[in-house]
């Protein structure tokens, strides 16, 4: 498996000749304990060696020749292996949405909750809207993100000394890391990825494990990267790379810098605040965050935006942190732009429902729906035309409910509306987004009225019904079953008339649809029926009678 590797010490047998992070030699196997003053080796050897090593061997490794007097600020060296080492534990800072821990393989998952401590071998699984963060023996942080699986491959402490062996496997998804610095040769920080290595001392640093990709963005610190067995780079402050799985060498890449956020308001009226700034050059898409905490643990909203603006979704009256960064062509996500936003206490806006954005109502009688707002107790609304909202077609306020219908009819044309929320102390609080949409109402033929005309020798009917909207076009139908199954007629008509030729005797039936500019059909309504006489009959009747007067 390829790796990436945060180390404390030297990169030892992966093959990576940086040396530069560290400024003890990789060869360096002990730790420098600063004698204080009061300490003996006694102290010294019951709070940093295991049990099994005796203050003798400390005392016979460092040449001290009287154990009892130790001099203040003198070194005594200590070899790795002989400092008592305990599993640590990561603590839960903060969880925002759904996340599972499942501690074995045949283990069952459980809820992540904040307080939590998990130890070595448990994998971290949060959904695709969450976002929770750890804090570690040495105080270092981590915010795991939404969509991403984390394995604690290995927590360990070593005694008293601060020094911590802190290993993670990121097998998807993506973490912000910042870790302290790390002191003392056994401290470590690793975190292994599919496809590539990395080595850190101390730093803000970012990275996301793809299918076939990973990518490292330094911000803070230096970053050793390399692909597995292969020659690295190294990543300074500001620089970020992609590692592709079987890439032999890595290039470092410049990050894009943060954003301009210096002109947002500090204050916003509305629950959906609207988020603009200047395009960065270079950039494809950006990445917007919002937290309730400055540390940005855990996240209300982590979403991706392809213009240099966002709408956020519906905050709670509060304070949040924003942060904003670009994302470059090749995915490297570049410098943060943080800014702090208050939202003013007022009722949240509800969610429009119907009508829909952009959608057609096809009667004249307009119904409203929207979804309930906490804490709301009352909804207004306001129905535009032509003039806008100043001169609203309707505005009304209705209790406890989430529907209503115009009390009056909209004739066609173009419309927009909106809705707020009033609370229990009667204080509106700012309208919703304004949907546009359409009235154009689909005439149900009702009734269709024949007549007769003659011309020569040819006899014609033609059948008429109300007018629809212009441009609405028609379907009549004609049959002699009353379910329509073998239609003797079936055709379109752009205008509400149809001429047919002379009709057979016998019982018809008729009905039409109205079909609008969008090809959208309106209902079949129930079919109108019509008798038409038998001609030869009457012939037939009328000779008879005569027959009869002439016998007389």
């Amino acid at each position: 498996m390829h790796k990436w590797a945060i180390q404390g010490k030297g990169w030892l047998g992966c093959g990576l000749a940086i040396l530069l992070l560290v400024s003890w030699s990789a060869q360096a196997q002990e730790w420098a304990y600063r004698v204080r003053p009061g300490d003996t080796l006694w102290d010294v050897t019951g709070a940093y060696l295991k049990p099994t090593i005796p203050w003798q061997r400390l005392q016979d490794h460092n040449g001290i020749a009287n154990p009892y007097a130790l001099t203040p600020g003198s070194t005594l060296r200590i070899p790795l292996q002989w400092l008592d080492s305990q599993p640590a534990r990561a603590k839960v800072v903060a969880v925002q949405g759904s996340a599972v821990t499942r501690t074995t393989a045949a283990g069952a998952d459980a809820p992540v909750t904040a307080g939590m401590s998990l130890g070595s071998g448990a994998m971290l699984k949060t959904s695709p809207d969450a976002s929770l963060s750890l804090q570690f023996a040495d105080g270092s942080r981590l915010l795991l993100l939404g969509g991403s699986e984390l394995l604690l491959d290995r927590l360990t402490r070593f005694g008293r000394s601060g020094m911590a062996d802190t290993r993670l496997r990121l097998q998807r998804g993506r973490i912000g890391n910042e870790v302290r610095r790390l002191r003392g040769p056994a401290a470590n920080f690793i975190v292994d990825t599919p496809s590539a290595s990395s080595a850190v001392r101390g730093t803000q640093f970012r990275v996301e494990a793809g299918d076939d990709h990973t990518h490292a963005e330094v911000l803070e610190g230096r970053v050793a990267v390399s692909a597995r067995n292969q020659r690295g780079a190294l990543l300074r402050p500001g620089f970020g790379t992609v590692v592709a799985m079987g890439q032999s060498t890595v290039t470092p890449v410049k990050l894009l810098p943060a954003p301009d956020l210096s002109r947002t308001p500090s204050l916003s009226q509305s629950a959906r605040p609207e988020l603009s700034w200047p395009a960065v050059p270079g950039a494809q898409r950006y990445r917007v965050q919002v937290s309730e905490r400055a540390a940005f643990d855990s996240l209300r909203v982590d979403a991706e935006s392809d213009a240099p603006a966002f709408t956020l979704p519906a905050l709670g009256a509060g304070r949040y942190f924003v942060r904003v960064r670009s994302i470059d062509a090749v995915g490297l996500e570049g410098r943060d732009a943080v800014v702090q936003l208050r939202i003013d206490d007022q009722p949240v806006p509800p969610y429009s429902v119907a009508p829909a954005a952009a959608s057609v109502v096809r009667t004249p009688e307009v119904a409203l729906a929207w979804t309930g707002a906490p804490g709301a107790v009352a909804y207004e609304y306001e129905v535009a035309g032509t003039a806008g909202y100043a001169r609203p077609v309707a505005r009304a306020r209705v209790n406890d409910t989430t529907s209503t219908r115009l009390p009056d009819a909209l004739p066609p044309g173009e419309y927009a509306w909106r809705i707020r929320s009033v609370d229990s102390q009667g204080k509106t609080g700012p309208f919703g987004d304004s949907l546009a949409f359409t009235v154009r109402p689909l005439v149900e033929v009702t009734a269709i009225d024949g007549a007769e005309a003659e011309a020569g020798n040819t006899r014609e009917v033609t059948f008429r019904w109300p007018a629809g909207q212009p441009g609405q076009r028609y379907r009549f139908q004609m049959s002699r079953t009353p379910d329509f199954s073998e239609a003797k007629v079936d055709t379109l008509v752009d205008q509400p008339e149809i001429t047919l030729p002379r009709l057979r005797s016998g019982t018809w039936y008729l009905r039409a649809q109205t079909i609008d500019v969008d090809g959208f059909e309106g209902p079949f309504p129930a079919p109108q029926v019509i008798d038409v006489p038998c001609r030869l009959c009457r012939i037939g009747v009328g000779a008879g009678a005569l027959l009869i007067l002439l016998a007389l």
